[in-house]
């Protein structure tokens, strides 16, 4: 009886949602933004909030203009990695750099740009460290360029309301702009961005950019945006397993070191975190609510995600052409489809919510049942319960070559840069500042927090080695095409069945696709 039950709930578990990454397909606003001027006021700190983003009419915050400052710059580390552009340090010296966020109006979440809300007189909020982190970054850069970088709180939902609106206004310069993810693609279409590929300034190689965001989102050799270490959202926001070592094989400390050293040859495969899953799984034979006595070896969701931890994406980019295609045709996917349904689930607890006989994923980690916890960085606070691991999820097979960790689209930021910007190579020359000035600072303050949490030297190691440096992007995640990406109909009754829906669902998608193409493909310098 509890295996007919156990199948039935994950036939029902099945097609719940992703929630914990953020992934939920989801459009953007299509409202107005206002054209209301604000004030120069420090932004308040009203307490963070779980809920949704709201639809309500996001504000364009008119960007400041500070008069020029006679403080001379600080002298500069010349063995910065920058240092071959020290001599022009000192150009914009006086000027105030305007950065237009995209970020929810609560201090403290983890899907806020910080810079936004932190000032002199906030209440740390985001923790001690991690505030002085940033009010040091800001001064800093203040005394080595000259340069006040004013963090614009303009909209909670998408970039491209607001720069049209400024576009319109003719009267509001925008330097730099964070976007969500999700919200990326529209800005291009709508013309207003400059291409960042081979420009003087920008060098994407350095290691306080995300190399994976900077090969998602060039085509036509253009490079519009680019993630890195001016945010901290992409990082607390990527998904992790988390393990309880004492589950792990027989609980011996070589048991963690061997799946450690696992991920360092690149040998860590989702064939093996099956294999530890079903060890781990225990049944005290009881009925009801014993149940929630057992021990499980996995927390599922849906399957619908497990493509973007394999390197699939819905939107990619095609390495001939250099053109937008759709991904979710690529042969791996009856590679993914085959591997899932034949995994034996009957071990694994699919809720996050309570349908773990009656209590929640994370109650079960919390109390030694459940082995792999899948969740994202943010919830390191789990280590508080035991001797906790994390390790990124394990690829397809090894023939994939690298491990993928998906971040939230409709959360995390990318950098652009607005064709509003009155001086193009000063927005250029900053945004490679704010990018290296966060590794410095604020990832710093962010990696120690982290360290914190953790045991041994060895995760940290996972987290800076494995984890982070992976995170992924699907641009495809802009777009909402329904069961084109629904691998839960795919393997419906134990049959791959992908070709049928992807036939259906595809020449919508494909529409879209066009329209990128044509958006990217046309751009021209101004």
């Amino acid at each position: 009886m509890k295996k007919l039950m156990a199948i039935l709930l994950v036939i029902l578990m099945l097609v719940s949602v992703f929630a914990s990454c953020g992934g939920n397909d989801e459009t953007t606003t299509t409202e107005a933004p206002t054209t209301e001027i604000p004030t120069t006021e420090a932004p308040t700190t009203e307490a963070p909030t779980t809920e949704a983003p709201t639809t309500e009419a996001p504000t364009t915050e008119a960007p400041t203009t500070e008069a020029t400052t006679t403080e001379a710059p600080t002298t500069i580390d010349p063995n910065a990695p920058w240092s071959s552009k020290n001599d022009v340090r000192d150009t914009w010296s006086g000027k105030t750099l305007n950065v237009a966020c995209s970020t929810w109006y609560a201090t403290g979440a983890p899907w806020a740009v910080m810079e936004v809300f932190i000032n002199e007189e906030s209440d740390a909020n985001f923790g001690a460290e991690i505030q002085e982190a940033v009010l040091d970054r800001n001064k800093f850069v203040k005394n080595t360029y000259g340069v006040k970088v004013s963090w614009i709180n303009a909209t909670k939902a998408s970039m491209h309301k607001v720069l049209e609106a400024a576009t319109l206004s003719k009267n509001i310069n925008y330097d730099l702009a964070m976007p969500r993810a999700m919200n990326a693609q529209e800005l291009v279409a709508g013309g207003y961005l400059y291409d960042m590929a081979g420009r003087e300034f920008l060098d994407f190689r350095n290691s306080y950019y995300n190399d994976l965001s900077v090969e998602t989102y060039t085509a036509y050799g253009h490079t519009f945006f680019v993630a890195g270490d001016f945010s901290n959202l992409d990082k607390e926001l990527s998904a992790v397993l988390y393990f309880n070592k004492a589950l792990l094989g027989d609980g011996s400390a070589s048991t963690t070191n061997e799946l450690y050293q696992m991920v360092r040859e690149g040998k860590w495969t989702y064939d093996k975190l099956v294999s530890y899953a079903s060890a781990a799984y225990s049944d005290d034979g009881g009925d009801g609510e014993d149940y929630g006595t057992d021990t499980y070896g996995m927390n599922g969701y849906s399957f619908d995600k497990y493509y973007r931890y394999f390197g699939v994406n819905r939107a990619i980019i095609n390495e001939n052409t250099g053109m937008w295609e759709l991904g979710l045709n690529d042969d791996r996917v009856d590679d993914i489809i085959s591997a899932i349904i034949t995994t034996d689930t009957a071990n694994w607890c699919f809720s996050a919510w309570g349908g773990c006989w009656g209590e929640t994923a994370l109650t079960k980690f919390q109390d030694n049942r459940l082995l792999f916890y899948n969740e994202v960085v943010q919830h390191t606070y789990v280590c508080e319960y035991g001797d906790i691991g994390i390790v990124p999820f394990p690829m397809l097979n090894e023939e994939q070559g690298r491990y993928y960790v998906p971040t939230s689209s409709q959360m995390s930021v990318l950098m652009c840069i607005p064709k509003l910007t009155l001086d193009r190579a000063m927005s250029e020359y900053m945004l490679d500042v704010l990018a290296w000035t966060g590794n410095e600072y604020t990832m710093r303050a962010y990696l120690d927090m982290k360290a914190a949490a953790f045991d041994s030297e060895v995760e940290m190691e996972m987290l800076t080695e494995y984890i982070l440096p992976n995170i992924s992007y699907d641009p495809g995640e802009a777009v909402g095409w329904g069961t084109l990406i629904n691998l839960t109909e795919s393997y419906a009754n134990n049959t791959n069945n992908f070709e049928q829906f992807y036939a259906e669902k595809a020449p919508d998608a494909l529409k879209t696709i066009a329209e990128w193409n044509a958006a990217w493909g046309g751009y021209t310098e101004e």
